[in-house]
């Protein structure tokens, strides 16, 4: 009898790639979650035979109907766009004294807190995945303690730890590597500067030099399946390469023939490249990925050669020889 995959956000990134390399994958039936199931990618989906159901992470009975008897659910949550781009709608949201990036923070662990509360309500599940990143407050000792898209998720583990032991008991978690594709979001993203000679420089923050695990985040699906073919309780850190900056500038050189320089650049410089507190925490992201290591030390994490599961990732060189770069180029 096939098994059933439960994939929360089906339509996002992550989502989809999870649900293509099931598609491939004999004796699964496939559920995706999504709050409309009218649009495009909702029903390129169901054509390929993927059951659509309705689901929001605001919702929490909505998602206990959407999870029902699930072998494996793979949930996330994506940080709100107000966090790059506020509209007056989102800022109308706010506490007195709150930041965007506070309130952003709260809406993201709520969800995640209603996707396990949903999801520990499943009597027939075998392995929940939860895609979630490091405790930068916790793991840099209180140094970088705005980087608020990585907290609110691994706050969702402690959640889940303290209310839902059974749950936690069923789960591995994935940590995505920095998305290699994060360049095409503009200068405050990845910070790369086009010099008056034609020459490219990086400047990123951050005084150390730990190498960063880098990831093409279409590939997310094959993590999540090399997690299904072990025992749960895994913190997986999900990556094609992990390289310092500066040995990422070489390659990226070598691969594209543009001369190209890597820097280290403080917070307070990269704050400066976008306003309302976004330049703010990407710079604090990279600052604490550099010195502290993007997983933070964190001694629990493995990679994927520890599973003893062959996980076909992208390598950061095919990535950058297969690129069209002439949008940072240009």
């Amino acid at each position: 009898m096939a098994k059933l995959i439960v994939i929360i956000a089906i339509t996002g990134t992550q989502g989809s790639s999870v649900a293509k390399v099931f598609l491939q994958e004999a004796g699964w039936t496939i559920r995706g979650v999504t709050r409309d199931p009218s649009k495009p990618a909702s029903k390129a989906l169901a054509a390929q035979g993927i059951e659509m159901v309705v689901g929001d992470a605001d919702d929490v009975e909505s998602i206990k109907a959407a999870v029902h008897g699930a072998s494996i659910v793979f949930g996330n949550t994506a940080f709100s766009d107000a966090f790059a781009s506020p509209t007056a709608e989102d800022m109308a949201k706010l506490r007195p004294g709150q930041s965007v990036r506070e309130w952003c923070y709260e809406k993201e662990l709520q969800q995640g807190k209603n996707i396990a509360d949903a999801v520990a309500t499943v009597d027939t599940l075998d392995l929940f995945v939860w895609s979630s990143l490091s405790h930068a407050r916790k793991w840099s000792g209180g140094k970088y303690s705005g980087v608020f898209h990585f907290d609110s998720k691994a706050h969702v583990v402690d959640y889940i730890n303290s209310v839902h032991p059974k749950l936690a008991s069923k789960m591995s978690i994935m940590q995505m590597g920095l998305f290699i594709t994060n360049w095409k979001w503009g200068q405050a993203a990845v910070p790369w500067e086009k010099r008056p000679d034609g020459s490219m420089n990086l400047r990123i923050p951050g005084s150390g030099d730990a190498p960063i695990p880098l990831i093409v985040p279409t590939d997310a699906g094959y993590f999540v399946k090399a997690l299904t073919q072990v025992s749960p309780g895994k913190i997986l850190l999900a990556f094609g390469d992990r390289l310092t900056w500066s040995e990422y500038v070489k390659l990226w050189s070598k691969c594209t023939g543009v001369p190209a320089t890597f820097e280290k650049g403080t917070v307070a410089e990269h704050d400066k490249l976008a306003p309302g507190g976004y330049g703010e925490e990407i710079g604090e992201m990279f600052a604490y990925a550099q010195d502290f290591g993007y997983d933070g030390g964190d001694p629990s994490v493995i990679h994927a050669q520890d599973l003893g599961v062959d996980v076909p990732a992208t390598r950061i060189e095919d990535y950058i020889k297969g690129e069209d770069w002439s949008q940072l180029l240009g």
